[in-house]
């Protein structure tokens, strides 16, 4: 049942009718983040960004902790990887300069953290034969790295959003 509504979260707009019961997502990754989340929980309303290759969805709880779910070439890497790694990082590191405040401390912005992040990487290397690990440096074999990749994108959809929306 999860599988099938991932697949339905990474191709929005795709209809699967199996046994009777019907799966879709109009908007993916953001679809995702509403059903894994409690809407009376959140802090701000899901963050939603979408690029060449790379979507987005993000929201804080009011809980502790960090929660992603991370797709790669529509596999579920459920151990993260370089992508996940890349946002992590990229996402506190882009709050932190929005708010310039040096006294803000990563673990604060991550703290309640959940988020959706699902990339599309030419030939991508898992760490694992289940796949649930990404290990890939590259985008691919022309393109730039992961972390760069990722890093870009977060850095300027996120600034964007911020300037826009605060």
């Amino acid at each position: 049942d999860n599988q099938l509504w991932n697949y339905c979260y990474l191709n929005a707009g795709l209809v699967i009718n199996l046994n009777g019961k019907r799966y879709v997502s109009k908007n993916g990754l953001l679809d995702l983040l509403q059903r894994k989340t409690n809407a009376d929980e959140l802090r701000y309303p899901i963050i939603h960004l979408k690029g060449d290759d790379i979507e987005v969805a993000v929201t804080h709880e009011n809980q502790y902790g960090e929660e992603y779910y991370s797709f790669v070439n529509g596999q579920h890497t459920i151990q993260g990887g370089t992508h996940q790694s890349a946002f992590r990082e990229a996402f506190g590191k882009t709050i932190k300069e929005y708010y310039n405040k040096n006294g803000m401390e990563l673990s604060d912005i991550r703290s309640g953290l959940v988020a959706a992040v699902a990339v599309s990487v030419q030939d991508p290397v898992f760490e694992s034969q289940t796949k649930v690990k990404l290990g890939s440096k590259d985008m691919g074999p022309e393109g730039p790295t992961i972390a760069k990749f990722v890093g870009d994108f977060v850095k300027k959809e996120v600034d964007n959003y911020l300037h826009k929306n605060l």
